[in-house]
């Protein structure tokens, strides 16, 4: 899961502010007003089937992704490779977890 910060108006407090903006692979999983800590959560349910799909979208794009950056740094692509197929499983992991234990 990663997290990234915004400027939005928070319905609660009313004010333009930093928001913690809480992602589980490419989709938004919740987003928190750092001034009054209001949290709002997307629902597990509607998260699960949006997750499959863009995890199916990513398998199918990998191979051309992989293409593109081996084209555009054939050293420096194969030279992370191997760290990156041994940090895809457990990234892969802790995204899933994410999702499910909601």
């Amino acid at each position: 899961m990663s997290a990234t910060y915004a400027e939005l108006r928070c319905e609660v407090c009313d004010q333009v502010t930093d928001h913690e903006l809480r992602y589980a692979g490419r989709l938004l999983e919740s987003v928190r007003c750092t001034v009054c800590g209001t949290h709002t959560e997307v629902s597990g349910r509607s998260l699960i089937p949006a997750y499959v799909h863009d995890l199916e979208h990513r398998v199918v794009s990998k191979p051309q992704r992989m293409l593109r950056r081996a084209s555009a740094d054939p050293v420096g692509f194969t030279l992370r490779l191997p760290l990156a197929m041994l940090r895809q499983p457990a990234k892969f992991a802790r995204e899933f977890w994410a999702v499910v234990r909601r």
